[in-house]
């Protein structure tokens, strides 16, 4: 299968591991003549292949991302508890002396990646003022949005190299005139 880019491959990876491969319904139509896996007689991917080759994308991201970038990617793509643990000492780290509220950082990372947790929570589970919650969470926002643009980064080049994505497309920001001034784009 062929991907826009990292995100909707892992989007997919994870999506297609969380589903299960046969479907109680189905059981019936396994024991027909398709049930070995492979191709069947009208040309579609199995079950079976879908997982393989989410299986490979995932096992790609294990080999090629060091460990906090894996951890980012399980918690963000995967919704899995396994990266907090890491992702929570990164960002303490990042915060400086005296922010030690696991729970809150905890919060920070999931308010991140989509879950809806307010700034008031925050800021009770910190015990800190309004303000300070507000700086921590954006640090802590600041710092997730690196760690994002580095694993998408890492995970672009070893994908378009071993054929998962499409190719960058040249936009105007790509492309240069021959004494180093970029081009104009049209408009």
């Amino acid at each position: 299968m062929k991907f826009n880019d990292p995100q909707h491959a892992l989007r997919w990876a994870y999506e297609t591991t969380n589903r299960p491969i046969v479907k109680i319904s189905s059981v019936n139509a396994m024991r027909g003549a398709d049930r070995a896996g492979g191709v069947r007689a009208d040309g579609e991917l199995t079950a079976y292949d879908y997982h393989a080759q989410a299986a490979l994308i995932l096992s790609l991201c294990a080999r090629v991302l060091p460990d906090l970038h894996m951890a980012y990617v399980s918690v963000q793509f995967g919704r899995e508890a396994g990266g907090f643990d890491l992702l929570a000492r990164h960002l303490a780290a990042s915060f400086g002396t005296g922010v030690h509220s696991r729970r809150g950082i905890e919060q920070i990372i999931r308010a991140y990646c989509g879950e809806k947790t307010g700034l008031r929570e925050i800021r009770k589970t910190m015990a800190c003022g309004m303000l300070r919650a507000a700086s921590l969470r954006n640090g802590g926002y600041d710092v997730l949005d690196f760690l994002h643009a580095q694993t998408l980064d890492i995970l672009h080049r070893e994908m378009e190299r071993r054929g998962f994505i499409v190719g960058r497309n040249k936009t105007t920001r790509d492309v240069s005139m021959d004494d180093g001034t970029p081009a104009e784009s049209p408009g």
